[in-house]
């Protein structure tokens, strides 16, 4: 009786382990969808072109500041400024121009201009917390002191 009682209980034993075991595979989330942790972020770029309002040429060394990315125009007044991890939803920027010459050669005055990005399109996404980057081009003439 007590061989038959301890047969049965091991019995058991292995059809309770075998049956956790299917049911942990079952329901572990690789199968599904990864386990993540963390916040859906997007890249948002601005970039264009800084020109002077009075002769229309391109404008080199003008400061660019956009949240706490800083970039300054080349010698085509081109210029690029990144959000790398915002929340990808409708997002408004100040941008900045500054002439930061020494004040005695300042030549244009500053100006801070609103980009704002409403209902964007992402790109190069990875399928998972990274959404992509969106972009918009944003020209601008800084006007003579």
């Amino acid at each position: 009786m007590k061989l038959v009682k301890s047969g049965f209980l091991n019995g058991v034993n292995l059809l309770i382990g075998a049956l956790l075991a299917v049911l942990g595979f079952g329901a572990s989330c690789e199968r599904i969808a990864r386990c993540e942790y963390g916040t859906p972020s997007a890249k948002f770029i601005v970039s264009g072109q800084v020109k002077s309002a009075e002769t229309n040429l391109p404008v080199q060394n003008v400061m660019v500041v956009m949240k706490t990315d800083t970039a300054y125009t080349n010698a085509a007044g081109e210029y690029e400024v990144e959000d790398k991890f915002a929340f990808p939803m409708n997002q408004t920027y100040t941008v900045k121009f500054r002439d930061i010459r020494a004040e005695s050669l300042k030549q244009y005055s500053d100006l801070d201009t609103t980009v704002e990005f409403k209902n964007p399109v992402y790109t190069g996404g990875d399928n998972h917390w990274y959404v992509g980057e969106t972009e918009k081009d944003v020209d601008v003439k800084l006007k003579a002191k």
